[in-house]
């Protein structure tokens, strides 16, 4: 490695050291980020509206499936006689436990497959 001065980086760290004469360039910097901030904002807001707009339509649906899901997740996947049987077996023995297996099963082999 060379000791000697490289005059073209003596150059760039001499100009370096020279203040801004004008703020033009502050000013464009400026005026670019606020523009960039106005289309971000008004990406957002079109997002939210879509989005309310969505949730406007499918409200109805939506709560009608929601009301479905908790009418059927308590359902018992198989019928047990015994009370103190039934209420021992409950937690597993019903519609929500079986999804529940299921999305854990799934979960696992999709780990499985992408390490």
């Amino acid at each position: 490695m060379s000791t000697s001065e490289d005059p073209n980086l003596l150059e760039l760290f001499s100009q370096a050291e020279q203040d801004f004469q004008d703020d033009s360039f502050a000013e464009d910097v400026l005026q670019q980020i606020d523009r960039e901030r106005r289309k971000t904002l008004l990406l957002w807001f079109a997002l939210f509206v879509l989005a309310l707009a969505g949730l406007a339509l499918l409200a109805s649906p939506a709560i009608a499936t929601i009301a479905m899901a908790t009418r059927l997740l308590p359902v018992s996947l198989v019928e047990v006689e015994t009370e103190w049987l039934r209420l021992l077996l409950s937690p597993i023995n019903s519609v929500a436990a079986a999804i529940a297996l299921a999305a854990l099963g799934i979960r696992k082999f999709f780990r499985w497959i992408l390490r």
